[in-house]
């Protein structure tokens, strides 16, 4: 009789080597119960309703956790902690003021927890409910953002069945707890944003840091003075990626690729610096569109980006 406790394929599969712990090892789930106060958390969101073009991003929740599989979990300096993986958000499809009323109501009982959450989606537009839920959780909190992404995204809606991945932003400075002077968007791309969009976020103090501004100043150098400005007066953080901020050549596996964009070594620097900084309350890795990332490569710069925000944690 088998051991009720015991693998069946015990004795015919590799066991895991202590000695050379493996990235997806990292991702724990959620046991019946289990506190989350304080606890890194990663949940994904497979919801791409918004995108115009290019579908696909619903799957990207599922090909990140699969990239993880080509990474160690320590970086030469640090070990990677655990993080809680409490699966993916169910989403209504077919109506997408439903849809955004679920993930807001998932991201407020998230940060309501206490949890320090990364969200892997999934259409940039995401990220605008994230934000409301977190000001539902917390509606005293003073803000601070940092996007990575070559797009504003503060488009105007005409209401909450009409959102979409060029949305999120400007659902952000609704929010409550967001300000422009305490927003900062690194990675804004030429030839991608309207005069009257970026006429609107200048009106409004945000931050701006171009890709030539990078290639002036070093994207880390960028990144600490974003998020110099995103934290000035600002108790907590909220770092949003955009995998479209980098450029095709290193990621083309995304909803909106374009040229000229970050290498990733550039989206690994920024990534890293500002998850460091220790008023992070949560972060999303947004828009991996696997069925244009033929190669796999986008998948694996977003896993790697994941373990950066990760090992970033105390």
């Amino acid at each position: 009789m088998t051991d009720l406790h015991s693998h069946p394929l015990d004795g015919l599969r590799a066991a895991p080597d202590p000695r050379d712990p493996r990235a997806p090892a990292l991702l724990i789930p959620h046991a019946d119960g289990e506190p989350l106060e304080g606890r890194a958390v990663v949940l994904g969101i497979p919801y791409d309703g918004g995108i115009p073009s290019r579908p696909g991003a619903r799957f990207g929740p599922r090909a990140i956790r699969e990239a993880l599989a080509g990474f160690g979990a320590f970086d030469g300096e640090r070990e990677v902690p655990s993080a809680i993986d409490l699966g993916d958000v169910s989403v209504p499809t077919m109506n997408g003021a439903d849809a955004h009323a679920a993930i807001e109501e998932a991201a407020r009982r998230v940060f309501a927890s206490g949890a320090r959450p990364v969200f892997l989606g999934g259409d940039h537009g995401i990220t605008g409910s994230i934000i409301r839920g977190l000001a539902a959780a917390r509606p005293d909190a003073r803000l601070g953002l940092v996007t990575v992404d070559a797009h504003l995204d503060v488009r105007e809606y005409e209401d909450e069945a009409h959102l979409s991945s060029g949305t999120p932003f400007r659902r952000a400075l609704e929010s409550g707890i967001g300000d422009g002077g305490r927003t900062a968007m690194i990675g804004i791309r030429r030839f991608a944003n309207s005069r009257y969009y970026l006429d609107w976020v200048v009106e409004r103090g945000v931050h701006l840091a171009t890709v030539e501004d990078i290639n002036t100043h070093s994207a880390t150098r960028s990144a600490r003075a974003a998020l110099y400005r995103a934290t000035e007066g600002a108790d907590a953080l909220y770092l949003s990626v955009d995998m479209d901020a980098c450029d095709a050549a290193y990621a083309p596996g995304v909803s909106a690729p374009g040229i000229g964009g970050l290498s990733s070594r550039e989206m690994i620097d920024i990534v890293r610096t500002v998850a460091a900084d220790g008023r992070l309350v949560g972060a999303d890795i947004m828009e991996t569109s696997p069925p244009y990332d033929q190669d796999g490569r986008t998948a694996r710069l977003a896993a790697r980006l994941l373990l950066e925000i990760l090992a970033a944690r105390p």
